[in-house]
């Protein structure tokens, strides 16, 4: 009996499908992670780095072939904020508010059936905007926004032929705020998401 059993489960096992070719299907993808920024201090003493915000990015993509589909996405950055003691009861607070738009090509490798490796290549429209605020009267603004390269390496865990989880490691490129001849602002978002296949 017990080699029957162990007879039909490995026939069982070697007549599962592979999961299903999703070429010429859309999918969507919600994304939440952490972003980090480059070159952007703050602080009495301009020293101090601004601390990473959690981000959220919803995405849309079309599968054109099992190795190539094309990807666009929206990820909403929360504030990062540096609050300043200056002493004599005198505050100030200086805040980060960015988002950035991509649009990418997708090269995607499967290892096997379940699990699989992607990189990504296109372009990131990110926006960024500085604000100071102090409680002694001393304010201060600037932003900036540009269409820069974009790149990102990942790897996907295929649950079934519908959904998925995915974690990623992105470049947004880098953005000029204000008109200050200072280094440019680097934008990077590490995340993990889920995928659903249509």
């Amino acid at each position: 009996m017990k080699k029957i059993a162990l007879v039909a489960l490995l026939s069982a096992v070697v007549a599962t499908p592979a999961l299903a070719d999703n070429t010429g299907k859309f999918y969507g993808a919600v994304d939440l992670g952490s972003v980090s920024f480059s070159n952007a201090n703050g602080g009495p003493n301009g020293t101090t780095a601004f601390p990473n915000p959690g981000a959220f990015r919803f995405a849309g993509g079309y599968n054109i072939t099992p190795m190539f589909a094309v990807e666009a996405g929206y990820a909403m950055i929360g504030n990062s904020i540096i609050d300043s003691n200056l002493g004599g009861g005198l505050t100030a607070q200086e805040t980060v508010k960015s988002s950035s738009l991509q649009v990418a090509g997708v090269a995607n490798y499967a290892i096997n059936d379940t699990f699989g490796v992607f990189g990504k290549l296109g372009f990131a429209n990110s926006k960024i905007d500085y604000t100071l605020t102090s409680n002694f009267g001393a304010t201060g603004a600037a932003s900036g926004s540009k269409t820069a390269l974009t790149f990102g390496l990942g790897g996907q865990y295929n649950i079934n032929k519908q959904f998925a989880i995915r974690a990623q490691y992105e470049d947004f490129g880098k953005v000029k705020v204000g008109n200050g001849a200072g280094a440019d602002t680097g934008i990077k978002m590490v995340s993990v998401g889920g995928v659903y296949n249509f």
